[in-house]
């Protein structure tokens, strides 16, 4: 960073801590600048631009001469760098002027129009604030929503139709119709989820005093009784600390393929779904179906809710079938499903049932780490604690990921081993469920 560009977000960020100060004594409520990082940029020209895995409905178009922020670092190194004839970067670190931390409870929102921050990228997370978004907006009286920063995963905010959203970026002009900005990057108790996950609906509704959204019921829908069932398995999570084996997958697809269509849903996008899928299609049975890839995040989501029964690995389509009460199992092995699930019923949880020398299932981590000594793995496969696993690895390393899809780590490893105990659950959650819905029993 250049040393004027440093010393104008210097500038600009005492200039939001004066504007809070004013708001204050004007009577607004005091600010103080946003944590989640940003720059602001302008272009010479008119610029429009989409998410690759986004709908249409997600794009947006800028105007030439007028600052625009962005919290996004891929639009950043694809576009705006690559670009140096169309953009140029104003202030390479920008701020927001936000509501504090701790006055999210104690504000009153109504007759405002409040502009949320998104900091994470995370299906998960996203899935988790949208349930949140929709309890604010039945509770709070506020008059507009919105959403910065929501990127790829735009078309869950856009489904949801709960709050106008920025996908990549918002103008300068644009910010003056928000009366309050809430910067979700400052809250409290998301520092460690690389470690251990939270469950982002309930933190947010505990901190804003909330109650669950009435729109979206924890139990699941009942299966349909009327036809051969619509039945998904989805195997894929973005850790192989999470990924189920490719021989879990093909003994589930042979147990389910009586009860329906059975459709194995992957990912060709990450080398990982690429690997899975010449793995797994040898195995599966007559009839089955490889859906390689969902083009955009809004297809997957649709694909989600149309099924009738599901099996997910601990991955962002698990999240998703909070939206629509999509009836299934989803299977843990690093992190609590309690703690993921939240407050929803929906799916069935199943924990692998390991413990060895070096953890137990759950661990806790989210994602593989990267060993003092360069080593690439989780505390069983690399044999040490995890205070000896300081920090995630710092670039993609197509090696790793192979390994790691042949070599699981020990709890994947065990599951591979035995996957009976897995596949005789499934069936009988899947036979309580048929039980309730031909008997017309709530189910839980």
């Amino acid at each position: 960073m250049s040393r004027r560009a440093g010393q104008r977000g210097t500038e600009r960020r005492d200039r939001d801590r004066r504007a809070g100060g004013a708001a204050a004594r004007r009577g607004g409520p005091a600010t103080v600048p946003s944590s989640t990082q940003m720059l602001t940029f302008a272009a010479r020209e008119p610029f429009s631009f989409n998410q690759h895995n986004c709908r249409p409905e997600a794009g947006q178009e800028g105007r030439a001469g007028e600052r625009y922020l962005t919290s996004s670092d891929e639009f950043l190194q694809h576009v705006i760098l690559r670009n140096p004839q169309v953009f140029r970067i104003v202030e390479e670190q920008s701020s927001l002027p936000c509501l504090p931390f701790p006055a999210w409870g104690e504000t009153d929102f109504r007759n405002r129009r409040v502009l949320f921050l998104l900091p994470s990228g995370a299906l998960g997370d996203n899935v988790g604030t949208v349930l949140f978004l929709q309890a604010f907006a039945e509770q709070s009286g506020a008059r507009a929503i919105g959403v910065f920063g929501a990127r790829s995963t735009a078309d869950i905010y856009l489904t949801a139709g709960v709050a106008t959203v920025y996908t990549l970026w918002i103008g300068r002009a644009e910010l003056k119709r928000w009366d309050i900005v809430v910067d979700f990057g400052q809250l409290e108790g998301r520092g460690n989820i690389d470690i251990w996950p939270v469950d982002m609906e309930s933190q947010l509704l505990a901190v804003f005093g909330l109650q669950p959204a009435e729109r979206y019921r924890p139990q699941a829908r009942a299966l349909p009784t009327d036809r051969p069932l619509e039945i998904g398995i989805l195997p894929l999570a973005s850790s192989p600390l999470r990924t189920l084996p490719v021989e879990v997958c093909a003994d589930l697809a042979r147990r389910l393929a009586p009860e329906g269509q059975v459709t194995v849903c992957l990912n060709a996008n990450q080398q990982q779904g690429r690997l899975y899928r010449q793995a797994v299609a040898p195995l599966l049975p007559a009839g089955c179906r490889i859906v390689d890839v969902f083009p955009k995040i809004g297809d997957l989501l649709e694909a989600v809710g149309a099924f009738d029964y599901a099996v997910f690995a601990d991955s962002g389509p698990a999240h998703m079938s909070k939206l629509f009460g999509t009836p299934g199992v989803a299977v843990y092995s690093s992190a609590p499903g309690e703690v993921l699930q939240g407050r929803f019923s929906n799916l069935d949880r199943w924990t692998i049932p390991f413990s060895g020398p070096w953890c137990t299932a759950p661990c806790g981590l989210a994602k593989v780490r990267q060993h003092r000594d360069g080593r690439i793995g989780c505390m069983g496969s690399l044999e040490a604690p995890v205070s000896d696993l300081p920090t995630l690895p710092n670039r993609p390393d197509p090696r790793s990921v192979e390994r790691l899809f042949r070599e699981s780590v020990p709890c994947i490893a065990s599951l591979r081993a035995a996957p009976a105990a897995l596949g005789e659950h499934v069936m009988a959650d899947l036979a309580r469920r048929r039980a309730a819905a031909g008997g017309g029993t709530d189910q839980r």
